[in-house]
């Protein structure tokens, strides 16, 4: 019988953090063995996904809609061309409503697509365009138009949890952490429910850090916290 591809949930426990790093506690950094850092990412990541899986679905699309009121509130979402979003998995903050006022406001929208170990983002018109791809995760077509470096105005990142200094703990694949690194911090905007958003969670030297974090709750500035 042929496997069913694999989907993030289907690896979450396979992480690639593999290399040493650091914990942190209330916004400063620790140095911590490697593999508490990981032990201590991966009971959070059961955790949260178990909890986000297990949120009714009337709930998950109320929360949704109220995390899309509070995006369309922030001047950076408003004064943005071009945005990039991500097609929502495992009880994610839903993000095709926001794609249809997106749309609506004749923005420029991207979705990403796993090229090897990274992502590239490539603009979509029609979400019925996108097919399963890696993960089976819905994809662009590999021949749409491809986002230059330097032309999303905001970003959109999905986590698994996040924290009040704009740490975050994805699917421990690292590919938005490799993206993340050359967009300017405060255009990388984290999409969570309030209960993702902890006080601190371990994390490395590598992980690249959001600037903001959307909740139904409202904004959390994450460089006000840290004081950046």
């Amino acid at each position: 019988m042929k496997k069913a591809p694999k989907t993030l949930s289907d690896q979450e426990e396979t992480t690639s953090e593999t290399r040493s790093g650091s914990t942190s506690v209330n916004g400063s950094r620790e140095t911590s063995p490697r593999g508490s850092v990981i032990e201590e990412k991966n009971k959070l990541r059961r955790n949260l996904l178990e909890k986000r899986r297990n949120l009714p679905q009337s709930l998950r699309r109320e929360k949704s809609a109220l995390i899309l009121k509070v995006l369309l509130s922030e001047k950076v979402f408003s004064d943005a061309s071009s945005i990039a979003l991500y097609f929502p998995v495992n009880g994610e903050v839903d993000t095709r409503e926001i794609f249809k006022k997106c749309i609506d406001l004749e923005k420029k929208v991207f979705f990403p697509k796993t090229l090897g170990s990274d992502l590239v983002f490539l603009r979509t018109r029609n979400i019925e365009e996108l097919t399963p791809g890696g993960f089976s995760i819905p994809e662009p077509p590999a021949d749409a138009e491809r986002a230059r470096g330097d032309e999303l105005d905001l970003v959109l990142v999905p986590g698994v949890a996040f924290d009040f200094s704009g740490n975050r703990i994805g699917y421990g694949k690292g590919f938005y952490d490799r993206f993340l690194k050359d967009i300017p911090r405060q255009t990388r905007f984290g999409l969570a429910y309030r209960f993702q958003v902890l006080e601190s969670i371990p994390s490395h030297e590598t992980d690249v850090k959001t600037g903001r974090i959307v909740t139904e709750d409202g904004t959390i500035d994450c460089l006000e916290k840290e004081g950046d």
